[in-house]
């Protein structure tokens, strides 16, 4: 297989994670190339995961839900490409309609295996996220131990961050509350 046939296939194998979960494609890239918002990315792909599994979430199939999803596509498949040095400008295109084709066709397909097969559809999503997983970091030369390291690293780093901020807000409360003495108080 050709160079420019190994980094297609790489770019449309990302673009079909990008169509199943929005962030993931992006967030699979950063994490492989080494690039500094890679921990952002790995920590808006879990929240994804998690959102995904709330009732009442809009479909991805619908046209505001699939267009980031196309984006996504579009761009690793892009990133791909010249990262492997192929100059191609048909990648971004098909990445985007790759992704926009699994965004379409993935809520169908979990529709009617929870129908047929009665699996809840929460479960559905966990099978979709290791897919997803898999696929990508196939494609990246991840292994899910890597992906799981990221995530473990990531989720870390937003709690140092959270618990910073909420030092700083019961801090910035507690001196809030207090009552300042009047001038001579005390003095008697």
């Amino acid at each position: 297989m050709t160079n420019s046939k190994r980094a297609f296939e790489r770019a449309m194998r990302l673009a079909v994670v990008s169509g199943l979960r929005a962030t993931f494609g992006v967030a699979l890239l950063e994490s492989a190339y080494n690039r500094p918002n890679r921990k952002a990315w790995a920590v808006a792909a879990v929240g994804e995961m998690v959102v995904d599994k709330i009732p009442g979430v809009p479909s991805r199939a619908s046209l505001p839900a699939m267009l980031p999803r196309a984006v996504a596509g579009g761009y690793v498949a892009q990133q791909i490409m010249e990262r492997e040095g192929v100059s191609d400008p048909w990648a971004a295109p098909m990445g985007a309609a790759v992704a926009a084709g699994v965004a379409a066709l993935a809520p169908r397909i979990r529709g009617v295996l929870s129908t047929v097969l009665g699996v809840p559809s929460p479960v559905l999503g966990l099978v979709e996220d290791y897919l997803a997983l898999k696929i990508g970091g196939e494609a990246l030369g991840l292994s899910m131990d890597d992906l799981k390291r990221i995530g473990e690293e990531s989720i870390e780093e937003v709690k140092g961050y959270v618990g910073s901020a909420v030092a700083a807000s019961q801090d910035l409360l507690a001196s809030s509350t207090e009552t300042p003495q009047s001038a001579g108080a005390g003095s008697i």
